[in-house]
């Protein structure tokens, strides 16, 4: 690696610790619980502390930093915090801290560090492994609302690939927009049913065996997974809801479909501190895959059962 390479590495994470230092530091402002607001000032206090030991490196190197101006950035992820919850946005905060320290051994590898750079470092990393992640997990253990994400999420995944699927091979063998949303939406009624009562089963067999120390209510988990379920079957009946016939329908439902599931994947494989690229493209080669077949089977359905509607 070059020394521009390295360089701008280094003024990245820098930046990314003292972004975390301002962004735990509003949060804890936010936030109501007592517990929480004392867990996360000291949070922002130990990025703060590892904000200067990074920037102690950078002096070393003879970096010179212009003044970092971190209010867009910082409006973005407070923003998200509204919109995902306090236990989503720091496991996104750290999934994306995680991947540059998973790089930094590579980085001091292919580099020549000093001693002191070396021994500052392995401090930081070893902060990082004794007292944040302790606090993090903390945080996420108190709040129960991450299950309730993980229903959403989930329930949503599994509407989208099961209607997906059924609206592909229904689009292939009908013609008429009206007939396909009708199939659609008696699948997707089906499924959400199913999923529910599934939902429902298993967090009851759970909270009965004390498989689980969590409070995640069976109902709770029913709804999210139920309502989750039916939204995400809307995108893949949506082309149809709007009269579009044929294979250019299922062309639109199936591209509408890849970007959500897209997104969807993303969220799963940070709650599940899995790599991005491998979820979406293993959850893009299933779906898309479960299509192909269905609209191959629609179609011969069609042509040998000699359906005209």
């Amino acid at each position: 690696m070059n020394e521009y390479k390295k360089n701008a590495f280094l003024v990245k994470i820098y930046k990314g610790e003292l972004m975390h230092h301002y962004v735990y530091s509003r949060l804890s402002v936010m936030e109501t619980d007592k517990e929480l607001k004392e867990i996360l000032k000291k949070l922002s206090k130990t990025e703060e502390q590892h904000a200067e030991l990074w920037k102690e490196v950078l002096d070393i190197e003879h970096i010179h930093l212009r003044k970092t101006k971190a209010t867009p950035t910082l409006a973005l992820i407070l923003f998200l915090r509204k919109i995902f919850g306090l236990t989503l946005l720091i496991n996104l905060i750290e999934y994306g801290e995680r991947d540059l320290y998973s790089k930094l051994k590579y980085i001091i590898k292919e580099n020549n560090f000093s001693e002191k750079e070396k021994k500052i470092i392995g401090k930081i990393e070893e902060d990082e492994r004794e007292n944040e992640k302790p606090i993090e997990d903390k945080i996420l253990k108190m709040s129960p609302v991450l299950n309730n994400i993980r229903d959403i999420i989930f329930g949503m995944n599994d509407g989208l690939v099961e209607v997906t699927a059924a609206v592909a091979g229904l689009g292939s063998a009908l013609y008429y927009a009206n007939y396909i949303l009708l199939g659609g939406f008696i699948i997707a009624l089906s499924g959400t049913m199913s999923m529910a009562g599934g939902a429902f089963l298993s967090t009851e067999y759970e909270k009965n065996l004390n498989i689980k120390k969590d409070d995640n209510k069976p109902k709770s988990s029913a709804m999210y997974v139920g309502l989750a379920y039916i939204l995400g079957s809307l995108f893949p009946l949506s082309p149809f809801i709007f009269g579009i016939n044929g294979y250019f329908g299922i062309a639109i439902s199936l591209i509408i479909t890849a970007i959500v599931l897209s997104i969807v994947a993303s969220i799963i494989s940070i709650i599940s501190n899995k790599s991005i690229s491998k979820s979406v493209t293993k959850t893009l080669i299933i779906s898309m895959g479960a299509a192909t077949v269905t609209i191959i089977l629609g179609y011969y359905a069609r042509v040998f059962l000699h359906i005209t509607i």
